[in-house]
């Protein structure tokens, strides 16, 4: 059976692929939200803060290691889906430069930001949440995603694994460094079975490649990492910012609030996951419009309910410290508010109008405006929880305000043929 017809026999379609990831978020948000509170309420809200601040400071090693291929990568499999040379060829070099990256994070962490840290046991939470991503980034998943297939239950046992181990051995503060540990070694447990249905059920391996071939990969990319870079500072910077300069209780409420807006985040992106690689293929507009359309007012329902009932459902939650966790959280709803627009307006939208670059400037743009104001809070009433969460969704309402502009601009763009596109890009 060839590549073609094992894709068909295995791939959905964009339903199906939609309701997996939906599958696949809802089970992550579900079982991160229980994680959450237990630890809430085991490990307190300052040893949640050192949780949060290193979480924060290793997804930028994530941003790196990933360098944009699950946009390149999974925009060039969804291209050549059919080609079976070319999927060896994509997967190999994207894993090696992953690998290059990972030796270049790992450096970093022992040169750099190691010898700042107080104590051994922070030394080990940030080399544990390294080594989760790194994991986490040995697995193809932009490979599935370019042939629509989608590894839910893999993803979902990996969560369910670490979700367990937490409960049975995280039961005083002092195992908080085992958190990230149990994530990494679930992930590595996902690699070995995600690998043999890559080569034995689809049909796509490793092969011999050039590092030419290496690097042409990592040139399609870059914009995307670019871009990636941008919104980290954005989504990450606050964490590291709290921790120096508020402490880490701060950095806790912080990191619990994130948590709700991060699962309010989870519950949107698999429409603009399913609908990125089907975009790009067969430029379908009227999807997006059914999509803003008919989930848009239900996520406005949704928000407006947590900004209302936002005390009773974190003290449910958290405890009684999840009180605090309520201001925090009402001045993040806007970032859940602007979030599925910049989704579905963002690559899937612009990418398949040819305007990718500008989604990727439209991030760099929401930094300028982030970094702005941090530099004005610096000079005026200070870096503290209040003025860091407005300043956010600030940044994620200037990047919707960019991208809309360029799309009413471009809105031509949506009924060109391919060689009008392609002189766009």
């Amino acid at each position: 059976m060839g590549i073609k017809e094992k894709i068909q026999r295995h791939r959905g379609g964009l339903l199906e692929n939609t309701v997996m990831l939906y599958i696949l978020q809802f089970s992550n948000m579900a079982l991160g939200l229980v994680t959450q509170g237990y630890q809430m309420r085991v490990l307190g809200v300052e040893l949640i803060g050192v949780l949060g601040a290193a979480q924060y400071a290793t997804n930028f090693f994530q941003i790196l290691i990933d360098f944009g291929f699950i946009y390149s990568a999974t925009a060039k499999v969804s291209r050549f889906r059919e080609d079976k040379n070319v999927l060896n060829k994509v997967l190999t070099c994207v894993i090696l430069a992953k690998a290059l990256f990972m030796a270049l994070s790992f450096l970093i962490l022992f040169v750099f930001i190691a010898p700042s840290l107080p104590d051994m046991s922070q030394v080990l939470v940030y080399a544990f949440y390294l080594i989760s991503v790194c994991t986490y980034a040995l697995l193809p998943d932009f490979m599935y995603r370019g042939l629509e297939q989608m590894a839910t239950v893999r993803a979902v046992a990996i969560k369910f694994f670490a979700t367990m181990m937490i409960f049975l051995f995280v039961r005083q503060p002092g195992d908080y460094y085992m958190v990230p540990l149990f994530t990494a070694i679930g992930n590595v447990g996902a690699i070995v079975f995600v690998y043999w249905h890559l080569f034995h059920k689809v049909g796509v391996r490793f092969c011999k490649v050039t590092w030419y071939e290496v690097w042409v990969e990592l040139k399609e990319s870059s914009q995307f990492f670019l871009s990636k870079v941008a919104g980290s500072i954005n989504s990450n910077l606050n964490g590291i910012l709290l921790g120096t300069m508020a402490g880490p209780t701060a950095t806790g409420l912080y990191t619990n609030a994130d948590k709700i807006i991060g699962a309010a985040r989870s519950g949107m992106s698999p429409i603009a996951d399913s609908l990125y690689p089907h975009m790009m293929k067969h430029r379908n507009f009227r999807l997006i419009k059914k999509a803003m359309l008919l989930v848009y007012p239900i996520i406005l329902v949704g928000c407006a309910i947590v900004f209302i009932f936002a005390e009773p459902l974190l003290v449910l939650w958290l405890g009684e410290e999840g009180s605090q966790v309520v201001l925090p959280l009402r001045l993040l709803i806007p970032v859940a508010v602007f979030c599925f627009p910049n989704y579905v307006l963002g690559y899937p939208t612009m990418g398949a109008m040819g305007l990718a670059k500008f989604a990727n400037i439209s991030v760099v743009f929401g930094t300028f405006v982030y970094l702005a104001g941090v530099a004005v809070l610096w000079l005026t009433v200070g870096i503290n929880l209040v003025s860091l969460c407005l300043l956010t969704s600030l940044t994620e309402g200037s990047i919707l305000a960019f991208r809309l502009v360029v799309i009413v601009k471009n809105r031509r763009l949506m009924g060109a043929g391919p060689e009008t596109i392609g002189k766009q890009k």
